[in-house]
């Protein structure tokens, strides 16, 4: 069975941190990465099943930047992107590809239980029987 890699971008190390915990499944392997640098190589490399990426990040370029490198590289199979953000979405919006299904946009703070059951639901997985996951704290 191939590996399911989740790819979390941001560079506030606290969200990378919730979510790596909230998404937390037996089945399931998370990776992050704090620049869209380290985002595009574990991209190309662990080729992720869903790619979930703050728009605005300091250094190689933002999350729309490394969305249009990731869709530029033959060795990248295309997956769904998830953006969070604190913008306003009536300012994000504009920014994502308006033409691309796979692009998804969420708010900060995070709906946690639903960025949760919707990547478990693209993994093809359930809840694990013992699930102690904690979805209280919302991401800032």
């Amino acid at each position: 069975m191939a590996m399911k890699w989740v790819l979390i971008v941001d560079d506030d190390p606290a969200i990378l941190m919730l979510l790596s915990t909230v998404l937390e499944h037996p089945e399931l392997r998370i990776t992050t990465a704090e620049d869209a640098l380290q985002a595009f190589i574990q991209a190309r490399d662990l080729k992720p099943l869903l790619i979930i990426s703050d728009i605005m990040m300091p250094g190689y370029g933002d999350g729309t930047t490394t969305l249009k490198r990731l869709r530029e590289d033959p060795r990248v199979p295309v997956c769904p992107i998830i953006f969070i953000t604190a913008m306003d979405p009536a300012q994000a919006r504009p920014l994502l590809p308006s033409n691309d299904p796979t692009i998804g946009l969420m708010q900060k703070p995070v709906d946690l239980h639903r960025l949760r059951d919707y990547v478990w639901k693209l993994a093809g997985l359930s809840a694990p029987a013992a699930s102690a996951v904690g979805t209280t704290a919302t991401a800032a």
